[in-house]
């Protein structure tokens, strides 16, 4: 009697523990779709002068968790510049082109609820030497499903910068 009460709490536990671990990998959204820039409902932030500001950008989105896949296609004047991300959302790291301008970047990246959340420093060298960014950025789709969210936040020693950008579902 004691062996099959035992049995049975255990197999519970195993039974809830199971169900936790799906509860868990649901509660992450799924990015995956194509996705047109909304630049009404954008803020560029100090780069609303910019050509960014002004180009047609398009995210077609490949999203199987924890791998996040983006190609980003910009348009602007009859030039195309497509450029591809990978993103893992367990934090092992990847190494990714800058988003503007040349090098490459290694970032790390984790969920955060809904968000998933990349976090890299990056050094560059400019006209006055070499100074150093913390870049943020994060992915939020709405809760209908419609519309995906980039916010990316620049920091240095002179401040914080943040652009926000907003794609409306195309298919």
């Amino acid at each position: 009697m004691k062996r099959s009460l035992s049995a049975s709490l255990l197999v519970l536990c195993l039974l809830a523990s199971a169900a936790a671990g799906d509860d868990k990998k649901k509660s992450h959204p799924d990015f995956s779709g194509t996705w047109q820039l909304d630049r009404a409902k954008s803020d560029f932030g100090g780069w609303s002068d910019k050509p960014l500001a002004k180009a047609d950008s398009t995210l077609v989105v490949e999203h199987k968790d924890p791998e996040l896949k983006i190609k980003r296609t910009l348009s602007l004047d009859g030039q195309q510049e497509v450029k591809e991300f990978t993103y893992y959302t367990d934090e092992r790291g990847e190494t990714n082109q800058a988003t503007i301008g040349a090098g490459e970047v290694k970032s790390k990246t984790k969920w955060d609820g809904d968000k998933a959340v990349s976090q890299s420093h990056i050094t560059r060298k400019g006209q006055g030497g070499t100074y150093e960014l913390d870049v943020t950025q994060k992915w939020q789709v709405s809760s209908d499903g419609k519309t995906l969210t980039h916010t990316t936040t620049i920091g240095n020693q002179m401040g914080t910068q943040q652009v926000k950008l907003v794609y409306r579902r195309a298919q």
